[in-house]
């Protein structure tokens, strides 16, 4: 792109004492977003470790998202197998989070509408949509592993998506729609902005 579209808060400050308190109000917030974005970002790569790490020590409660029902003691190459594929949607979580850490960085620094902006959604849109195939890809894998130390005949394999893996597809579509729809407006303000 050959154009630079920045919109600032700043801009739409209109001198209103109340509209500067709710500008700062805003930086503020963004900024503690970004360094729960990054705390996060730090700590999903963890979490799935320390889930498969300790799951022969975890309790029914904590197993009850997982494709298969499983009552034995597992052994750790499956646990390391798993970990493996449960990090292939825990990778694309990670993206979305440092994508989340850029777009309210910008809000922090008063960045509302602008190229970085734009490309930060389309990378959330593009995050849901991945997110997706990552767990229709994984959950089969996932069941697979789990289950291959059963006897023949009591192996399994799941399969299926969910209404709600459909509502985030079709949420991660409608947020690249947006980023493009936005792109569009910033080329056109830009173009506007050097007419004579």
């Amino acid at each position: 792109n050959n154009y630079s579209c920045v919109y600032s808060f700043q801009a739409f400050n209109s001198g209103d004492p109340m509209a500067n308190e709710n500008l700062i109000r805003i930086q503020r917030i963004s900024g503690k977003l970004t360094r729960l974005f990054m705390i996060l970002t730090i700590c999903t790569p963890m979490l799935i470790l320390f889930y498969w790490l300790f799951f022969n020590q975890l309790s029914a409660g904590f197993k009850v998202g997982l494709p298969v029902d499983l009552n034995q003691l597992l052994p750790y190459s499956t646990l390391s197998l798993a970990f493996l594929i449960s990090f292939l949607p825990g990778a694309v979580a990670i993206y979305g989070l440092i994508t989340l850490q850029e777009l309210f960085g910008l809000y922090e620094k008063a960045i509302v509408f602008s190229v970085n902006n734009v490309n930060c959604y389309r990378r959330l849109g593009h995050t849901l949509i991945y997110w997706v195939v990552a767990k229709f890809i994984s959950i089969p894998l996932l069941s697979l592993v789990l289950t291959f130390n059963h006897p023949p005949g009591k192996r399994t394999l799941a399969l299926g998506i969910s209404s709600s893996e459909i509502a985030t597809l079709i949420t991660g579509i409608i947020v690249v729609v947006i980023s493009w729809v936005m792109n569009e407006a910033c080329k056109l303000n830009d173009e506007q902005a050097y007419t004579v």
